[in-house]
C-alpha cells in the first residue's frame, strides 16, 4: 500500500470530521496539567494556574460536558495477572446497518473486550481483546463468528507483546512521560476483594479522592491510600491518562501499521525513542503477526499526516510500506474490562 493519503481514506464515515471547539487560554493549561498529571489535586491545580479551586473545578465540569475530555482513566497491566492482549480488525459483509449496531453493542458487552472502534481504510471495526491463553482467544472467535455468521467477511489478529502510553504532546511537547506495559513479564501480582473494589472505582475516574472511595468501599481513606500506592508499586496500576476528544481540538486519529524491511534491535529503539519524543503520536504498539508496529497519531491535516510518514521513512530506512487506518469512532473504552 503506497503511503500516499487517498481521498477515500477519510470519507467513509461522516462522523470523522467534528466541529472544532474553540478553547481560550485558562482551558489549554487546565488540558495541559491535567494530561500530565490526571491526579492533581484540584486545590494544586488552582494554584498552578492561579485560579480558584471553584473555578477550576467549573472549568473542568465545562469541558466533560462540552465532550472535550471524556474521562480520567487508570492504565492497569493485566499482564500482572497473566491475560495477553490482542487487537483484532475485522470488516463488515454484506449486512445492513441494523447488523452492524448488532455486532457493535454484543462486543461492547463482551467481557475482555478493552476499545471497539469503528475504523477505515479496508476495515471497519477494531477491537482490544485480553485474554489468558490462546484457547480464549480462539473462543471469542468461534462465539463471535458463530453468533454473526456471513455478517464479518474479513479479519486480521494481531498479538500485543508490549505497549506504551504517551501523553497528548500536542498540548506539551515537553511531556515526554511513558507508561510502558510490558506483557512478557506475566504473573508476580495477586489482588484481593478489597483491590478489585478500589480499582473499579479508579477505572474510569481516577480522580476521585481516597475518602470518597474508602466510603463506598467501607474502608479508611488511609486504607485505600496504602492500597493505591501497592497496586503502583507492583505495577499493576501502570499510570493514569486523561481521556481526550482530540477530534474536538481538530486532530484526526489513525493507526498507522508497520513492517520491517530488515529487522533489527536497533532499529526498533531508535522508532520506539522517535515516538516517545514527536508529538503526534500517542501510543504505540509492538506487534506479533502480519505487522511489526503500530502507531496510534494525530494530525491536523492529510498534508501533516504525509509529512509524518514521509519523516518516518525518511529517518527510519527499515520501515516497510504502511497501512493506513482511520479511527471515525470510539465506541466503547473500559479500562477494566476483566
Amino acid at each position: 500500500m503506497s503511503n500516499e493519503i487517498k481521498d477515500e481514506d477519510l470519507s467513509a464515515s461522516p462522523q470523522f470530521f467534528h466541529e472544532v471547539k474553540k478553547l481560550d487560554v485558562k482551558d489549554l493549561k487546565i488540558l495541559k496539567e491535567l494530561d500530565a498529571d490526571p491526579r492533581i489535586p484540584t486545590t494544586t491545580l488552582a494554584k498552578k494556574i492561579r485560579l480558584s479551586q471553584q473555578v477550576v473545578d467549573y472549568r473542568i465540569k465545562k469541558l466533560i460536558e462540552r465532550d472535550i475530555v471524556s474521562g480520567f482513566g487508570s492504565v492497569f497491566n493485566f499482564a500482572k495477572i497473566n491475560y495477553s492482549q490482542y487487537r483484532l480488525l475485522f470488516t463488515f459483509g454484506r449486512v445492513d446497518e441494523l447488523k452492524r449496531k448488532e455486532i457493535v453493542d454484543y462486543l461492547r458487552q463482551r467481557d475482555n473486550v478493552y476499545w471497539v472502534a469503528l475504523i477505515g481504510s479496508k476495515w471497519d471495526l477494531f477491537v482490544v481483546l485480553f485474554v489468558k491463553n490462546f484457547d480464549e482467544f480462539e473462543k471469542f472467535l468461534d462465539d463471535l463468528f458463530e453468533r454473526f455468521s456471513g455478517a464479518l467477511s474479513d479479519y486480521d489478529a494481531l498479538y500485543v507483546p508490549y505497549h506504551e502510553f504517551f501523553r497528548h504532546k500536542f498540548l506539551d511537547e515537553k511531556n515526554i512521560d511513558v507508561i510502558k506495559i510490558n506483557f512478557s513479564e506475566k504473573g508476580l501480582v495477586e489482588l484481593d476483594e478489597l483491590d478489585w473494589k478500589i480499582l473499579k472505582e479508579l477505572r474510569n475516574d481516577c480522580r476521585k479522592s481516597s475518602l470518597e472511595i474508602g466510603n463506598k468501599c467501607d474502608v479508611s481513606y488511609k486504607t485505600v491510600q496504602n492500597r493505591i500506592s501497592n497496586l503502583e508499586k507492583n505495577g499493576f496500576i501502570g499510570g493514569y491518562r486523561m481521556f481526550l476528544r482530540s477530534e474536538r481540538l481538530g486532530y484526526n486519529a489513525y493507526l498507522l501499521l508497520f513492517n520491517f524491511t530488515s529487522y533489527g534491535r536497533l532499529a526498533e529503539k531508535k522508532l520506539f525513542n522517535y515516538a516517545r519524543n514527536h508529538k503526534l503520536i500517542t501510543q504505540l504498539s509492538k506487534l506479533f503477526g502480519r505487522w511489526s508496529l503500530l502507531f496510534h497519531v494525530r494530525t491536523k491535516s492529510r498534508r501533516e499526516l504525509q509529512d509524518l510518514l514521509i519523516e518516518m521513512r525518511s529517518l527510519h530506512p527499515s520501515l516497510g510500506q504502511p497501512e493506513i487506518i482511520p479511527v471515525f469512532e470510539d465506541v466503547e473504552i473500559d479500562n477494566l474490562p476483566i
